[in-house]
This record gives C-alpha cells, sequence and structure tokens, in this order.
C-alpha cells in the first residue's frame, strides 16, 4: 500500500487549494517551480496531486511521478531510499491518526454512542476491521467538510454584523477542539474567485438572518 500523497503534501507544509482538497485531483502550489506563488498568480495553484492513482504533475514546470518521487524531490533524498523507507514501514490508515478526541467529536455529531474496540475488532475480523475503518474516515471527512462549512457562515456573519473578532475567535476555538484548520479555508473561500456551491447557499442564509 502506497502513501497517500495528498497526506504527504500536508505533511510537508505545502499550500492546498482548500476547495479541492475532497475531491481525487487535489491542487496545490508547486513547491519545485514556484511560478504559481509570484504576484498576480495567488489564485493559481500549477501542482496536481491524484489521491487515487498516488501521482503528481505541474502543469506549468512539468515536473511530475509517482509518490516515491514526490517524497524524493521534497525531502532531496533519493528515490530507491524513500521507497526503502515505506517497504520497511507500516502503512497505518488515516483513520488510525484519528485521536481519541476528533473520535468523540464525531461521535457526538452522528449521535454519541461509545467508542468501539478497535484492537479487539482488527483480531477478531480484519476485513471488517477495514471496511469500519473506510466508514469512519468518510464520515470524519463529511464532518470536516460540515464543519468548514460553518465556520464559512460563522465569518461571513462576522463580516455582515462588524463583529469579525468575535466570529474568528469562535471559529479557532473549534480549531482547537477539532485539531483542524477552519478558518484559513474559510479566507480562502471569501476571497477566491470561484468558489464552492454551497457558498451561496451560506450567502443566502445570511442575508435572511441579518434582515
Amino acid at each position: 500500500m502506497l502513501p497517500n500523497i495528498v497526506d504527504i503534501a500536508q505533511e510537508h507544509g505545502l499550500h492546498m487549494d482548500h476547495s479541492s482538497r475532497n475531491k481525487e485531483e487535489v491542487k496545490c502550489k508547486c513547491p519545485f517551480c514556484h511560478e504559481d506563488t509570484k504576484q498576480g498568480k495567488q489564485r493559481k495553484y500549477y501542482l496536481s496531486l491524484n489521491s487515487k492513482d498516488q501521482v503528481f504533475k505541474c502543469w506549468f514546470c512539468g515536473e511530475r511521478g509517482g509518490v516515491f518521487r514526490f517524497i524524493s524531490l521534497l525531502e532531496q533524498v533519493d528515490e530507491h531510499s524513500i521507497a526503502q523507507r515505506y517497504r520497511k514501514r507500516k502503512i497505518i490508515h488515516p483513520a488510525e491518526r484519528l485521536n481519541r478526541n476528533q473520535r468523540y467529536l464525531l461521535r457526538q455529531s452522528l449521535g454519541g454512542g461509545n467508542d468501539p474496540d478497535w484492537r479487539r475488532m482488527r483480531e477478531r475480523d480484519m476485513a471488517y476491521y477495514k471496511r469500519s475503518l473506510e466508514w469512519l474516515w468518510g464520515e470524519w471527512k463529511a464532518f470536516v467538510e460540515r464543519e468548514e462549512q460553518q465556520a464559512y457562515f460563522w465569518l461571513l456573519l462576522g463580516i455582515k454584523t462588524q463583529k469579525l473578532e468575535k466570529y474568528v475567535e469562535r471559529i479557532q476555538q473549534r480549531e482547537q477542539q477539532m485539531e483542524v484548520p477552519l478558518l484559513q479555508p474559510a479566507c480562502e473561500w471569501y476571497s477566491a474567485s470561484s468558489r464552492p456551491a454551497w457558498t451561496e447557499e451560506i450567502e443566502k442564509k445570511i442575508e435572511q438572518y441579518t434582515n
């Protein structure tokens, strides 16, 4: 199992287009040519990450390859060493990285309940354990997406009511609870020239709420 190329990009601090984060193709600023960081190109993202095939390509400089080459270029280590590193390492499902607090918040959003005994589940039925992890990760991503939309609502409400500091603080408190960035994506959507369709619905709600 190959490491997830989007996770690798996040671990190395790449600037990501958050509107594409939950899609098969995720867009980032290219760390190799830096062309999309130049003045006037703030909204450009030339690096494409394919989370299905674990490959990348920069549409400006042409740098491309698989996830091992991606890591090799980012860390300036030869590709063979990277491959050896991951062959020796147990690849962890992203759902297994969720901490106890994050799982608790997710359970609360789904109506409560107790955290299952993941170790016992893994020992008894590995196939069921893996399916459960896939379900958990899907629910977590949907939960984060809802929270991002809520953060966008609060940001717009703060701007509209001239109480920005109050609502930014609320977003930051939720960020700390979830250990997930919420303010930055909200700000990026607000300043973007093209926005997801759901932002229009939120903007309509804000108008109804403040009128």
